[in-house]
Parts: structure tokens; sequence; C-alpha cells
């Protein structure tokens, strides 16, 4: 049976993309700029605000400048000065301040630059995009005070159909099996689910339910993470061949490019 992509509007991306931005901010203030991020071994809190709102800035950039070409008409000063500790969070929040009342008052029609094939329009692109990005870094900052609130089921199922019609299918993704294995994907809190074929050629992810060489159920936002190697797997049913599953969790990185 084929399913929908999972939908959210502008507003609920928004207003998701503001409430863990101020979430994300909090936890980084709990654990303090120095202290090493659990879930990216390679970051302290410090950079990880950083990168977050170089992204947000980068983002924002591009949407209101209508960017087509992002080797082309990206303010060169969008970042403008980094901010010393003490500034950090207020950098980070005047950031993505200014990307939701970009977004907000964006021409849903206009045509931006993005990177991923098939998005469910540009401007609903970059709203997803910047939501997830976030979402997933408050996660990362929370693991360094070692907590971890979760997500909302529709956001998770969201970036989730986004994780596996989108990223993983590139070009570039070396998630590839000499023998073809097929991993399912269906989430116990939404109606969705996925099938992705992988093969020495890209993969292909159909939604759908159905037959699979390994299924991984249980809840949207533990499965999210799990895909993201943000946690284990430890909170999931996995049926049949787990071995599938970890390929992906090993073959799937996430870049822009």
């Amino acid at each position: 049976m084929s399913h929908e992509a999972p939908r959210m509007e502008l507003d609920e991306y928004l207003a998701e993309l503001e409430s863990n931005a101020i979430l994300l901010a909090a936890a980084a203030r709990q654990a303090g700029p120095d202290t090493a991020v659990t879930t990216c071994p390679d970051w302290c809190v410090r950079e990880l605000v950083l990168h977050t709102g170089e992204v947000h800035r980068w983002a924002t950039s591009i949407v209101r400048n209508a960017v087509t070409d992002p080797r082309t008409g990206i303010d060169a000063d969008y970042l403008g000065p980094l901010p010393t500790d003490n500034d950090l969070l207020e950098w980070f929040v005047g950031g993505v301040t200014v990307l939701i009342s970009t977004l907000r008052h964006a021409d849903p029609d206009t045509h931006y630059f993005t990177f991923l094939e098939d998005p469910p329009s540009p401007l609903m692109f970059w709203a997803r995009r910047q939501t997830l990005e976030t979402a997933m870094h408050r996660i990362d900052a929370e693991s360094a005070s070692g907590r971890n609130t979760g997500m909302s089921s529709n956001l998770a199922a969201a970036g989730i159909d986004e994780l596996l019609t989108g990223f993983a299918p590139r070009k570039r993704t070396p998630l590839h099996s000499t023998n073809p294995v097929v991993l399912q994907i269906a989430p116990a809190d939404t109606d969705s689910a996925w099938r992705i074929t992988i093969t020495d050629e890209p993969a292909v992810t159909v939604r759908s339910a159905g037959e699979a060489d390994c299924s991984v159920n249980g809840l949207s936002s533990d499965i999210y993470q799990a895909l993201w190697n943000r946690q284990g797997v430890e909170n999931l049913t996995i049926n049949g061949r787990a071995e599938v599953l970890a390929l992906f969790r090993d073959n799937v990185k996430i870049r822009w490019s």
C-alpha cells in the first residue's frame, strides 16, 4: 500500500523552528560553551552553536536574495562578525529570529536554490530543512547535559521522509550493497511507511509498506534519531536482518552538497 509524504504547513515548521531554537539555546546555556557534545564527539557546545547559527544565516541569505546558484548571490558578509562566548547565545537567537521572519514573509512561488531532488517547494524545502537542522542540533545540545527530550512525531516523520527520499538516494551517498536488500521503516505513531532498496546503484526509496529484508518499527523520534546516529537502536523493534539497518547507519552521513 502506498503512502503520501508527511505534510506540515509553513506555520507549523516555523513554530517548531522557534521552539527548538529556544530549547537549543537553553541547553547550551546549561552545559556551557566548552562542554563536549556527546552525540557529536568532535564538537564542544560553542562549535555546535556557531555551526547552527552559521547555517541559519546562510539559509537566510539564500531565501532573502532568491539565490539560484550558491556560488553567487549569497551575501559576502552573511555571517557578520563572529561572537564571543559572552555574546554567543544572543547572536544565535538573533540569527534564527531573522531566519523565521525571512521564511514567513517569503514569496512561496519564488524558485530558490535547493540541494535535494523533488522538494515539496523551494520555500517549504528551506522551512523543513532549517527546522530539522535546528531540532537535531537541539538534541545534540541536550546531550551535553545527558538529556534527550525527543522530537514531535510529525516533525520526526517529516525528517525520516527527507532523509530517505532526499539524502539517502543521492549519487554521492556511499550506501551500496552488492546483493540488493530492502530496508523498511514503519513508525508506530504515524500512517507513513518507507522502503529503501539498496543495491550497487544509488538507493531508491518508495513511500509504501511491503516485503523487506529488515523492518524497523518504533516511535518516529527514536527511528529518526537512530537513522541519524544520534542514539542507538535499543528503543526500536527490528525484524529480519539487523545488518541491513546497520548498513544504512554506517553509510548515510548528512552533507548539503
